[in-house]
């Protein structure tokens, strides 16, 4: 793009001329100055070029460079000339962040696909085909992969392995919940360990075997099954799911042992010290209550009708902070109230009102889904962030003192930066960024640009014009350029009016921005 079209023309521009028909002399003089200029001059790598929606290549406010291609398609982004990229891609097929905060990503086809590398850690997956992980510590490496149809590969530090093609056979550790799993052929044979347990099941889940140092277990499924474990649980079922008989928490006192039995769905009741659960017809109506502490939850119709009150704290006699409180009429309106939330749900799944406690501030919450969304985060140390968005129409995010701006916003989902990010580009009209220093704006696929700082004000139509105003030791200079920098003057405060060479494809101005000398930076500058 650095390259001037036209420039080496095999043709004399007079000669040209006398072979056409006889036009207007002004039409004439333009056609040969605009020949003329396209022969002499050529914007170079070092300077900018706007030619949205095909190419950009602009100074960024800020200090920064920005290189855009295919309305916005192809991007890459640095901070600093002289700076490496901070992202490039070609969105949404990929967009690489080479060091966000000392860990490097690649998003691929997102949201489906990741890269991510740092900190020891390389990790590669696209959902839901293959998943792909690498961690190295002091002990050494270990990694693992799954894949489809059933793949499972995985090497610990210690060299132990595992190898898995799902159903055939297979050996695996430290996968899901289960510290070994070994199978072949799928129900037919399985053998599980978890947290000391040895589990057979020939075929699974109709009969199984198991053994441990403190317990054991054995079934034969759906007609009867028992198992145990010294000092934590004994529970039974026959006829599965119909009848169950569980004792649990057997290492406390024995007022706190809670013992639970079912005739399902007709009656099931657990009972542990003073607290007692009954359900009827499971799992549509069910009470609950404790008198020591005046706790009681009611179910009826579950989950049309759901109430519960934490009841009072027996030391305290007020209700424990945080305590659980819900009150429900689904779907029409409900309640929660505990653990630093309280939300209030209207005509469920439509309206939500939130407020959430977090150990650094509050957040508050308003949607109506899938038409509106906004919530503010107020920290403790002071300050705010907040969110609006009326889908489809526009979007907007503060952070500390910076405001963003986006409309149209196609994207049906709550606050996600990385989507949009990656697909805003193709349906937004407008994206603009407001700060106490820095103005961006980017409209119609970057054929209207504004790039401010307290440098610079750079401001740009797509090959039709474009201007730059600075200071020149103290005075004010306002730089224009017209049809791809064929045309270019300054208008300078104290030298007056003069002409620039063309710089095509224009505007031409230089990458690097003039420092402002009539209001310098605040903080000391190093040499």
């Amino acid at each position: 793009m650095h390259a001037c079209i036209g420039a080496q023309s095999p043709h004399n521009p007079a000669m040209l001329l006398r072979r056409t028909r006889p036009v207007h002399n002004l039409f004439r003089w333009v056609l040969l100055w605009m020949m003329g200029a396209l022969g002499s001059s050529c914007a170079g790598p070092k300077q900018e070029q706007h030619l949205a929606p095909v190419y950009t290549h602009l100074s960024t406010a800020g200090g920064g460079e920005e290189y855009e291609a295919l309305a916005g398609a192809l991007i890459a982004r640095r901070k600093g000339i002289d700076e490496p990229f901070y992202q490039w891609g070609l969105r949404p097929l990929f967009l690489h962040y080479p060091d966000r905060e000392e860990r490097s990503r690649t998003q691929f086809l997102y949201p489906l696909g990741r890269v991510v590398r740092g900190g020891g850690e390389f990790n590669w997956w696209l959902m839901p085909i293959v998943d792909y992980r690498r961690q190295d510590s002091e002990e050494g490496r270990s990694w693992s992969l799954l894949a489809l149809p059933g793949l499972y590969f995985s090497r610990l530090p210690d060299g132990r392995s595992a190898n898995a093609w799902f159903p055939f056979g297979g050996h695996v550790e430290e996968l899901l919940t289960f510290d070994e799993l070994d199978f072949v052929l799928w129900p037919l044979y399985t053998r599980t360990k978890r947290q000391g347990r040895t589990t057979y099941h020939v075929p699974f889940p109709f009969f199984s075997y198991t053994s441990a140092p403190d317990g054991g277990g054995w079934r034969a499924w759906p007609l009867v099954g028992h198992t145990w474990s010294e000092h934590l649980y004994d529970r039974w079922f026959a006829v599965w799911p119909i009848f169950n008989y569980n004792r649990e928490n057997l290492k406390a006192s024995k007022p706190n042992h809670q013992t639970k039995w079912a005739i399902f769905p007709l009656y099931g009741e657990t009972r542990q010290n003073t607290y007692t659960s009954r359900s009827v017809l499971w799992p549509f109506f069910g009470y609950a209550s404790d008198p020591a502490t005046g706790f009681w939850a009611y179910d009826g119709p579950w989950p049309l009708v759901r109430v519960m009150r934490p009841g009072n704290d027996p030391d305290t006699g007020v209700p424990p902070k945080n305590a659980p409180k819900r009150t429900r009429f689904w779907p029409f309106w409900s309640k929660y109230e505990g653990d630093g939330l309280t939300s209030s749900w209207y005509l469920w799944p439509l309206i939500n009102d939130r407020n959430e406690e977090y150990y650094d501030g509050t957040r508050t919450a308003f949607t109506v889904v899938p038409f509106w969304s906004e919530w503010k985060k107020r920290f403790k140390a002071g300050g705010s962030n907040s969110y609006k968005k009326a889908f489809p129409l526009f979007q907007y995010y503060r952070e500390g003192e910076t405001k963003n701006y986006m409309f149209p916003v196609l994207s049906p989902f709550p606050y996600w930066p990385d989507f949009d990010e990656n697909y805003a580009w193709i349906y937004s009209v407008y994206r603009g960024s407001r700060s106490p220093e820095i103005t961006t704006d980017h409209a119609l696929w970057g054929l209207w640009r504004r790039e401010h700082d307290r440098d610079e004000q750079r401001s740009y139509v797509s090959g039709i014009w474009s201007q730059r105003d600075y200071t020149d030791a103290g005075s004010q200079v306002t730089e224009r350029s017209l049809l791809f920098g064929l045309l270019r003057w300054r208008s300078h405060e104290r030298d007056g009016l003069s002409f620039m060479s063309p710089a095509f494809p224009g505007p031409g101005w230089p990458i690097e921005r003039v420092p402002n000398s009539i209001h310098p930076p605040t903080s000391p500058q190093l040499p």
